[in-house]
């Protein structure tokens, strides 16, 4: 499967952000980061625009400026269909949203571990796991 797929990743927590992104990048995804909701719709627009549209989202429910759901719902008002990953410090609240048919995946609860993350997106993908011995 080809690994250089586009994801989004929301969060204000700068730690996360910048601990997935690179374990993202390592296992070799290509990453956009966004520190808020509405900077996430922005680089998604701007993506599409250059032809390298998002693929799968991660983003955090709890965030300044605009939620999680509220991006989920502005990127959808704007026509983008693409799996979306919510991480989250309160999953247990959120978890209706992985049946709100919004193409929510997973609601995933922090603290995860990056690697953690990687593993979760790669079951969404459909990317096969290597054999350990």
């Amino acid at each position: 499967m080809d690994r250089s797929v586009h994801i989004l990743l929301a969060d204000d927590e700068t730690g996360f952000r910048f601990s997935a992104s690179i374990a993202l990048r390592a296992a070799g995804y290509q990453v956009t980061t966004a520190r808020d909701g509405p900077e996430a719709l922005e680089r998604a627009i701007e993506a599409r625009g250059r032809g390298n549209p998002v693929q799968i989202l991660l983003t955090d429910q709890q965030m300044p400026g605009m939620t999680g759901s509220e991006l989920v719902g502005a990127l959808h008002d704007r026509g983008f269909e693409f799996p979306i990953v919510v991480v989250t410090g309160w999953a247990g609240a959120y978890a209706e949203l992985s049946l709100d048919g919004a193409g929510i995946r997973e609601v995933v609860e922090k603290p995860i571990r990056p690697e953690d993350l990687v593993v979760c997106l790669e079951r969404i993908l459909g990317v096969p796991r290597e054999e350990t011995a």
